[in-house]
């Protein structure tokens, strides 16, 4: 399967064509309580597809921890074969779960 990324740069809006929900734009946002990044996934129509993003503590600037727990594996897939995020290889723990810690790449 290919991938195909889009990047619209006059919109600064991120594009990701994924496998099941077809092309998606990243809406980037900041959490209320502690202005964190915020990255939703929603389709075509608007309709949210999932939070790539969870709010576990403050976060250093373009940082996020990855809600990848409650997403499937091809989406997870889909959103980092995009190229606009990148595992930093630290997690944080939350409850049972550890969470990666990911920036965006800035493009």
């Amino acid at each position: 399967m290919k991938y195909v990324i889009y990047f619209v740069s006059k919109e600064n809006e991120m594009k990701i064509q994924t496998t099941n929900y077809g092309l998606c734009t990243v809406e980037k946002k900041k959490y209320q309580n502690n202005d964190n990044l915020a990255l939703i996934l929603v389709d075509e129509d608007g309709q949210q597809v999932t939070n790539i993003s969870t709010n576990v503590f403050p976060m250093g600037e373009n940082e996020f921890c990855a809600n990848h727990y409650n997403m499937g594996a091809t989406l997870w897939k889909d959103i980092m074969a995009s190229g606009f995020f990148k595992e930093t290889g630290e997690k944080v723990p939350s409850g049972f779960c550890e969470y990666p810690v990911c920036v965006l790449v800035e493009n």
